[in-house]
Protein backbone atom coordinates (compact mmCIF):
# COMPACT_ATOMS: atom_id res chain seq x y z
CA UNK A 1 0.00 0.00 0.00
CA UNK A 2 1.54 3.69 -0.75
CA UNK A 3 1.76 6.34 1.97
CA UNK A 4 -1.61 7.62 0.44
CA UNK A 5 -3.61 5.01 0.90
CA UNK A 6 -2.33 4.08 4.18
CA UNK A 7 -3.24 7.40 5.54
CA UNK A 8 -6.37 6.84 3.87
CA UNK A 9 -7.17 3.50 5.52
CA UNK A 10 -6.04 4.87 8.59
CA UNK A 11 -8.75 7.36 8.35
CA UNK A 12 -11.61 5.37 7.63
CA UNK A 13 -10.58 3.01 10.41
CA UNK A 14 -10.23 5.70 12.87
CA UNK A 15 -13.82 7.16 11.79
CA UNK A 16 -14.99 3.43 12.28
CA UNK A 17 -13.75 2.88 15.70
CA UNK A 18 -15.00 6.67 17.00
CA UNK A 19 -18.48 5.65 15.25
CA UNK A 20 -18.37 1.82 17.55
CA UNK A 21 -17.51 3.30 20.41
CA UNK A 22 -20.71 5.79 20.16
CA UNK A 23 -22.65 3.01 18.91
CA UNK A 24 -21.86 1.23 21.89
CA UNK A 25 -22.60 4.16 24.11
CA UNK A 26 -25.64 4.10 23.08
CA UNK A 27 -26.92 0.44 22.90
CA UNK A 28 -25.07 0.19 26.54
CA UNK A 29 -27.27 2.86 27.86
CA UNK A 30 -30.57 1.32 25.68
CA UNK A 31 -29.84 -1.81 27.89
CA UNK A 32 -29.56 0.19 31.22
CA UNK A 33 -32.89 1.31 30.53
CA UNK A 34 -34.45 -1.52 29.72
CA UNK A 35 -33.30 -3.22 32.55
CA UNK A 36 -34.94 -0.12 34.61
CA UNK A 37 -38.25 -1.02 32.84
CA UNK A 38 -38.10 -4.38 33.34
CA UNK A 39 -37.45 -3.76 37.21
CA UNK A 40 -40.10 -0.56 37.49
CA UNK A 41 -42.74 -0.29 34.20
CA UNK A 42 -43.11 3.29 35.07
CA UNK A 43 -39.77 4.12 35.41
CA UNK A 44 -38.99 7.62 33.73
CA UNK A 45 -36.29 7.00 30.76
CA UNK A 46 -34.12 9.72 30.15
CA UNK A 47 -35.28 9.68 26.50
CA UNK A 48 -38.58 9.53 26.82
CA UNK A 49 -39.09 13.14 26.32
CA UNK A 50 -42.95 13.64 24.53
CA UNK A 51 -45.36 11.62 23.00
CA UNK A 52 -43.64 10.81 19.99
CA UNK A 53 -40.42 10.75 21.57
CA UNK A 54 -40.39 7.89 23.52
CA UNK A 55 -38.31 4.68 23.99
CA UNK A 56 -40.27 3.56 26.74
CA UNK A 57 -42.59 2.52 24.14
CA UNK A 58 -39.94 1.19 21.78
CA UNK A 59 -38.06 -0.16 24.17
CA UNK A 60 -41.18 -2.76 25.55
CA UNK A 61 -42.48 -3.44 22.09
CA UNK A 62 -41.81 -6.95 20.59
CA UNK A 63 -39.61 -5.55 17.63
CA UNK A 64 -36.86 -5.22 20.13
CA UNK A 65 -36.92 -8.47 21.02
CA UNK A 66 -36.60 -10.60 17.86
CA UNK A 67 -34.65 -12.93 18.78
CA UNK A 68 -36.47 -14.06 21.83
CA UNK A 69 -35.23 -12.84 25.12
CA UNK A 70 -32.18 -11.33 23.80
CA UNK A 71 -32.96 -7.89 23.34
CA UNK A 72 -31.64 -6.04 19.99
CA UNK A 73 -29.85 -3.65 21.91
CA UNK A 74 -27.47 -6.53 23.38
CA UNK A 75 -26.79 -7.76 19.13
CA UNK A 76 -26.39 -3.95 18.45
CA UNK A 77 -23.57 -3.30 21.00
CA UNK A 78 -21.90 -6.75 19.91
CA UNK A 79 -21.39 -5.97 16.77
CA UNK A 80 -20.26 -2.63 17.57
CA UNK A 81 -17.24 -4.27 19.70
CA UNK A 82 -16.27 -6.99 16.82
CA UNK A 83 -16.05 -3.55 14.34
CA UNK A 84 -14.32 -1.63 17.28
CA UNK A 85 -11.41 -4.61 18.00
CA UNK A 86 -11.07 -5.09 13.69
CA UNK A 87 -10.82 -1.93 13.24
CA UNK A 88 -8.88 -0.94 16.62
CA UNK A 89 -6.62 -3.66 15.73
CA UNK A 90 -5.87 -2.55 12.34
CA UNK A 91 -5.17 0.68 13.76
CA UNK A 92 -2.35 -0.54 15.64
CA UNK A 93 -0.42 -1.99 13.35
CA UNK A 94 -2.58 -5.36 12.67
CA UNK A 95 -2.82 -6.76 9.02
CA UNK A 96 -6.17 -6.53 8.55
CA UNK A 97 -7.17 -10.29 6.99
CA UNK A 98 -9.25 -10.56 4.24
CA UNK A 99 -11.97 -13.42 6.17
CA UNK A 100 -11.50 -11.04 9.09
CA UNK A 101 -12.90 -8.08 6.89
CA UNK A 102 -15.44 -10.28 5.48
CA UNK A 103 -17.25 -11.12 8.61
CA UNK A 104 -17.43 -7.92 9.61
CA UNK A 105 -18.21 -6.59 6.11
CA UNK A 106 -21.57 -9.29 6.58
CA UNK A 107 -22.43 -8.23 10.67
CA UNK A 108 -22.37 -4.61 9.17
CA UNK A 109 -24.61 -5.26 6.38
CA UNK A 110 -27.17 -7.52 8.24
CA UNK A 111 -26.96 -4.33 11.06
CA UNK A 112 -27.85 -2.15 8.81
CA UNK A 113 -30.64 -4.27 6.67
CA UNK A 114 -31.98 -4.68 10.13
CA UNK A 115 -32.08 -1.25 11.74
CA UNK A 116 -33.81 -0.09 8.28
CA UNK A 117 -36.57 -2.59 9.20
CA UNK A 118 -36.25 -1.42 12.97
CA UNK A 119 -36.64 2.06 12.16
CA UNK A 120 -39.77 1.75 9.78
CA UNK A 121 -40.96 -0.42 12.84
CA UNK A 122 -40.99 2.37 15.12
CA UNK A 123 -42.47 4.54 13.02
CA UNK A 124 -45.26 2.69 11.13
CA UNK A 125 -45.83 -0.04 14.07
CA UNK A 126 -44.84 1.69 16.76
CA UNK A 127 -45.30 5.11 15.97
CA UNK A 128 -42.45 6.45 17.88
CA UNK A 129 -38.85 7.43 18.08
CA UNK A 130 -36.16 6.46 19.91
CA UNK A 131 -33.64 8.77 20.17
CA UNK A 132 -31.06 6.49 20.73
CA UNK A 133 -31.85 4.14 17.34
CA UNK A 134 -31.41 7.19 15.34
CA UNK A 135 -28.52 7.61 16.75
CA UNK A 136 -27.37 3.89 16.48
CA UNK A 137 -29.04 3.85 12.92
CA UNK A 138 -26.39 7.00 11.89
CA UNK A 139 -23.47 4.91 13.63
CA UNK A 140 -24.41 1.88 11.82
CA UNK A 141 -24.06 3.59 8.51
CA UNK A 142 -20.97 5.83 8.94
CA UNK A 143 -19.35 2.24 9.69
CA UNK A 144 -20.71 0.47 6.53
CA UNK A 145 -19.57 3.27 4.45
CA UNK A 146 -15.89 3.84 5.75
CA UNK A 147 -15.75 -0.60 5.78
CA UNK A 148 -15.89 -0.69 2.16
CA UNK A 149 -13.95 1.92 2.09
CA UNK A 150 -10.77 0.35 4.18
CA UNK A 151 -11.51 -2.72 1.80
CA UNK A 152 -10.51 -1.50 -1.18
CA UNK A 153 -7.93 0.32 0.21
CA UNK A 154 -6.58 -3.37 1.66
CA UNK A 155 -7.36 -4.84 -1.99
CA UNK A 156 -9.87 -6.74 -1.14
CA UNK A 157 -12.22 -5.80 -3.62
CA UNK A 158 -10.95 -7.66 -6.34
CA UNK A 159 -11.59 -11.43 -7.21
CA UNK A 160 -15.58 -12.27 -8.11
CA UNK A 161 -18.17 -10.16 -10.21
CA UNK A 162 -19.69 -8.59 -7.10
CA UNK A 163 -16.43 -7.33 -5.20
CA UNK A 164 -15.45 -6.31 -8.01
CA UNK A 165 -18.60 -4.12 -8.81
CA UNK A 166 -18.25 -2.79 -5.29
CA UNK A 167 -14.27 -1.77 -6.13
CA UNK A 168 -15.39 0.49 -8.77
CA UNK A 169 -18.72 2.09 -7.63
CA UNK A 170 -15.85 3.08 -4.14
CA UNK A 171 -13.32 4.28 -6.63
CA UNK A 172 -15.84 6.55 -8.16
CA UNK A 173 -17.55 7.84 -4.92
CA UNK A 174 -20.93 6.68 -5.88
CA UNK A 175 -20.49 4.11 -2.80
CA UNK A 176 -20.89 7.14 -0.40
CA UNK A 177 -23.46 8.44 -2.74
CA UNK A 178 -25.61 5.48 -2.04
CA UNK A 179 -25.14 5.25 1.92
CA UNK A 180 -26.10 8.68 2.08
CA UNK A 181 -29.20 8.46 -0.51
CA UNK A 182 -30.30 5.28 2.14
CA UNK A 183 -29.86 7.77 5.10
CA UNK A 184 -31.92 9.92 3.71
CA UNK A 185 -35.03 7.52 2.16
CA UNK A 186 -35.03 6.29 6.32
CA UNK A 187 -35.45 9.76 7.38
CA UNK A 188 -37.91 10.88 4.65
CA UNK A 189 -39.50 7.67 5.12
CA UNK A 190 -40.00 8.87 9.16
CA UNK A 191 -40.93 11.84 8.75
CA UNK A 192 -43.26 10.92 5.97
CA UNK A 193 -44.56 7.80 8.81
CA UNK A 194 -45.43 10.73 11.64
CA UNK A 195 -46.91 13.57 9.38
CA UNK A 196 -49.29 10.95 8.01
CA UNK A 197 -50.15 9.76 11.53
Amino acid sequence: MTDTTTTTSTGWLAGIAASAVIGMAATTIQIVERIALAEDPSAGLLCDINGTFACGSVLTAWQSSVFGPIPNSVIGLTVFTVMLAVSGAALLGSRLAKPAWGVATFLAGFMAAFTVWFLAQTTFAIARICLYCLVIGTMVTVVNAAWWRVGYAAGFLDGNRPLRAAGALVRGGTDLLLWTGLAAIVAAMMVAGFALD
